[in-house]
């Protein structure tokens, strides 16, 4: 990597980086939801293409990421060297430790003016308004950074970006605003200078919202992710304690090419998603988890009739629906002679849950080879974890009632919904989008 001798710049790095709370799917074959984002992301890449003279990419979002991945290279790299960090509010975007952690990492690099008699303090923070946040729910560490951009408009600041997007009427509005926007990530980007930012920032960097300010919505939806695993007190018969340590959270079943138990891998995963983790070993006599739940199994643990004989009480049980997934490291030694034994020990000991396993995923179930694999896996689960505990939960409405239909507008104001939901009304939403 050359650094230009004048500032110290990565000419090579993207001149901004994107930074935006995903919205999971519901379902795995569902659209994907941040469409809109992908679009704005494109169109800012095509006026900073023009706008300036930079070698580099012109932007940076983790679109090639699958959700729930573990931090990339290319990410780490990108949030390091880029000009100019472009967070996109909304209501989830406060609310989700990794992009507080990419806010940290990015702050953590200290700026200067380009030109030394420039006054004030220096920042290459450019927020864009996606969807409307009322005051009261911006973290304390960002009230300080202009975002209305009155130069926006007026509605930019009602309907934010999505709005604009969204709506035909405003798409003059939209353009408008985005190649405002881009040239004010351009002004600040030519105007200020920052240092790199050092190698392995994400993986250290702080919350930097933290706990939610006060009226925030609860941080994420809740997931149990329960671990039936060996641990170096009670190791299977014929089993290496390589891959354990003092507890079941401890297990780390692709060693040597990870170095972190799958428990917190599993909890990173699940907060990408925007759920708030509940990691515990698994535990038959539990009452049913007010949430979803997914359960990593050890197939090693089958070895033990203790173990067996409370997987099977759990498989019987009237629990709700839940997601299941076995990891099992093709180049683990002690695996090549076991597999098939132990496959066959799943399948009988959980008959109901590997066959609802299979519904949500059955790589999931056949045997999840590596950390990649896994991180590709989970989500999926989740999803479908979720899905099912919500059908269950779903309360059911009076014959005859009908629901709000939302109309957007201003947050929190009194009609933010307004009449109700006819039939033919989202055809008649279609007609009016772009």
């Amino acid at each position: 990597m050359e650094l230009t001798e004048a500032t110290g710049e990565d000419p090579t790095a993207p001149y901004f980086f994107l930074s935006y709370a995903r919205i999971p799917r519901t379902r795995p074959d569902d659209p994907d939801p941040d469409l809109w984002v992908h679009r704005l992301f494109h169109d800012l890449c095509e006026h900073i293409r023009n706008l300036t003279a930079h070698p580099g990419a012109p932007g940076f979002m983790d679109r090639a990421m699958q959700a729930g991945q573990i931090w990339s290279d290319e990410l780490a790299e990108s949030l390091g060297g880029c000009r100019v960090f472009v967070p996109l509010y909304s209501p989830r975007y406060f609310i989700s430790p990794w992009c507080g952690k990419e806010w940290g990492a990015f702050t953590e690099r200290r700026a200067r003016h380009r030109e030394q008699d420039e006054r004030g303090t220096p920042s290459a923070i450019v927020p864009a308004l996606w969807s409307p946040v009322p005051d009261r729910r911006l973290p304390d560490c960002v009230r300080e950074v202009q975002y209305t951009h009155p130069e926006l408009g007026d509605r930019y600041r009602t309907f934010g970006l999505y709005g604009l997007a969204k709506l035909r009427s405003f798409r003059s509005d939209y353009q408008k605003a985005v190649l405002r926007l881009a040239m004010r990530i351009v002004d600040v980007g030519e105007s200020v200078v920052l240092e790199r930012g050092a190698r392995g920032g994400l993986s250290t960097a702080h919350d930097a919202f933290g706990a939610p300010p006060a009226g925030a919505p609860p941080s994420g939806r809740r997931l149990r992710i329960s671990i039936a695993a060996g641990c170096l007190d009670e190791l299977p018969e014929g089993r290496s304690p390589h891959y354990y340590g003092p507890t079941p959270l401890d297990w780390n079943p692709y060693r040597p090419a990870s170095d972190r138990p799958l428990a917190e891998v599993a909890a990173g995963i699940a907060a990408r998603l925007d759920f708030r983790p509940d990691v515990a070993e698994f535990d038959h006599t539990s009452a049913p988890a007010d949430a979803p739940e997914v359960l990593l199994l050890d197939r090693w643990v089958l070895r033990d009739p203790q173990q067996r004989a409370r997987l099977r009480e759990f498989d019987g049980n009237d629990r709700p629906p839940t997601g299941l997934v076995v990891p099992w490291n093709d180049d683990d030694p002690d695996g090549d002679d076991t597999e098939h034994e132990l496959a066959a020990q799943v399948d009988a000991t959980l008959p109901r849950r590997v066959r609802q396993a299979r519904e949500a995923s059955r790589p999931a179930v056949r045997g999840v080879p590596d950390e990649r694999s896994f991180q590709e896996v989970l989500p999926r689960v989740v999803h479908w974890a979720e899905g099912q505990f919500l059908r269950r939960a779903r309360p059911r409405t009076s014959s005859g009632q009908v629901t709000p239909r939302f109309r957007l507008g201003a947050p929190d104001g009194p009609n933010s919904y307004v009449g109700e939901h006819r039939p033919g009304a989202e055809k008649e939403d279609q007609n009016e989008r772009a």
